[in-house]
């Protein structure tokens, strides 16, 4: 699908736009309500929506503007009438006059996915594993090598190869904590809305998840990106719940850990996991292959949301087939 449209008003303007889309792009999804357009963007997630609001009565102005929370990782163009103002809620608006073209082009601009964040942390935490790894065994060989009589005439050649490998072991470190540095937007914002919407997400992918899930929040103040920190909960969340049985709950405790920090702990039954989970549970990649799962929940980059606000998330303990992870975020006054 290569766009998705809701026009809740039929009337000539729509069914140009509607002519113009479709002969720009191609394929087009039509709705007539916002539940119709979120049902749609379920089944195309990448597809760019255009909210054609330039008729619409003020209750379905306001049942468009909910689609932003309801799917916070869509890309949305509103279409307005003069006087309207701009809706920040989506990524762009246009005010009548306006050409036809130039919806057809944002469109096309915004089919064009970006890198994300997810992809950079895995990139980064992949190249620390992949090459960070062999380089301190290999920093570790030359130094035994150094240490034998025999190779004494080959020392300046040995002292080459570790000054050459401590080189490439900066630059791997700088691009790992290159991507933990990437700046966040915080605003304030409460820990009960942090975790409804995280809840949001994980049923927007796994409607019946949720159900799973046994949330206890005692709610504070906090200043965080809050659509990046929800997206990292959700797919922690996800990892763990499919981890345990179909049964099996997902416990959530949210609150003060002390005068300076949040904590959000998940405790649950991970038997379809290894009993060496809680050690390599971040290792890039290797949090998917152990279940199985496809591209696209990324532990690693969730861990990366919490330390780029000056958290944490990492394991606690492993008690049988249970696993405790702790995500740390700083309270208000601190961040």
């Amino acid at each position: 699908m290569s766009a998705l449209l809701l026009a809740p008003a039929h009337s000539p303007a729509s069914m140009a736009l509607f002519a113009a889309l479709s002969a720009g792009l191609g394929e087009l999804a039509v709705a007539r309500t916002p539940d119709e357009l979120a049902d749609a963007w379920r089944l195309h997630p990448h597809a760019p929506v255009v909210l054609d609001l330039r008729e619409a009565d003020a209750p379905a102005r306001s049942a468009a503007r909910e689609l932003r929370r309801r799917l916070p990782d869509a890309r949305m163009l509103a279409l307005v009438a003069p006087g309207e103002g701009a809706s920040a809620e989506c990524d762009a608006v246009l005010t009548e006059p306006f050409y036809l073209v130039e919806v057809v082009r944002w469109c096309a601009r915004a089919q064009v996915a970006p890198l994300t964040e997810g992809l950079l942390a895995d990139l980064a935490a992949g190249l620390s594993h992949e090459i960070g790894n062999p380089l301190q065994a290999l920093l570790l060989q030359l130094e035994l090598l150094r240490t034998d009589e025999r190779l004494a005439d080959i020392r300046e050649h040995l002292q080459l190869i570790e000054d050459a490998s401590r080189r490439i072991q900066a630059v791997v470190r700088d691009v790992a904590e290159a991507s933990e540095r990437l700046p966040v937007a915080p605003t304030s914002t409460r820990l009960t809305e942090l975790l409804r919407d995280a809840r949001e997400r994980l049923a927007g992918r796994a409607p019946r998840l949720p159900a799973r899930l046994a949330v206890r929040c005692d709610d504070q103040p906090l200043a965080a990106e809050r659509p990046l920190v929800a997206a990292a909960l959700a797919d922690l969340w996800q990892y763990l719940l499919l981890a345990g049985g179909p049964d099996d709950v997902l416990a959530v405790q949210a609150g003060a850990s002390d005068a300076a920090t949040l904590a959000i702990r998940a405790e649950a039954r991970v038997p379809r996991l290894p009993q060496d989970a809680a050690a390599r549970l971040f290792t890039p990649l290797w949090a998917r292959q152990a279940l199985g799962l496809p591209a696209g929940l990324s532990l690693t980059a969730a861990r990366s949301a919490f330390r780029r606000h000056g958290g944490e998330l990492h394991v606690l303990e492993q008690r049988g087939p249970r696993l405790l992870v702790e995500a740390l975020l700083p309270r208000e006054a601190v961040a």
